[in-house]
């Protein structure tokens, strides 16, 4: 026996055994509450990658001028074609601390406004970073920008895009 029209929106289903089920309209609440929760998910996981990302290319990046360092640039929807002198110019790394703050947050400030289906851009336009990147420098190894990729990877592996209760 089913019967509908219960006051709490709920379906009892004795034939099947299954007990209370959720009305269609209720079910179809549910639904779409998942999906946003999965959308908003996604986009807050999104976030979470770029922010890795870009965390552990600048923190990898060889310092000496601070210059390579405030080059990784994040921009939405197309990459940056700039190229900017460091956030606070000094030498011999003296400045490490200050750039690299200011490289992760102008990326924070950029990637907090992304909204799903959005490109997200983390770029670094100087003509010797591939240099550095091969290992140019005694500070930082070869292929730091991969191993930075690698990093922001292990957030996707380890990242969850909906918690909680379906029926919320």
């Amino acid at each position: 026996m089913t019967s509908f029209g219960s006051s709490s929106g709920l379906i009892r289903n004795t034939l099947s055994g299954a007990g209370i089920v959720p009305s269609l309209s209720e079910f179809s609440r549910r639904i779409a509450l998942r999906g946003q929760k999965v959308a908003e998910g996604a986009d807050a996981l999104t976030r979470r990658v770029a922010l890795a990302a870009d965390q552990a290319v600048v923190t990898g990046t060889p310092v000496d001028t601070g210059r390579a360092r405030s080059n990784w640039i994040a921009q939405i929807g197309s990459a940056p074609d700039t190229v900017i002198d460091a956030y606070v110019p000094g030498s011999l790394g003296d400045t490490e601390a200050a750039n690299t703050q200011a490289a992760l947050d102008q990326a924070e400030a950029v990637i907090k406004n992304y909204k799903g289906g959005q490109e997200i851009h983390i770029t670094n336009n100087l003509p010797y970073i591939q240099r550095l990147n091969d290992g140019w420098s005694d500070q930082a190894p070869a292929n730091f920008v991969e191993q930075a990729v690698m990093e922001a990877l292990q957030v996707v592996y380890f990242g969850r895009i909906v918690d909680g209760d379906p029926g919320g």
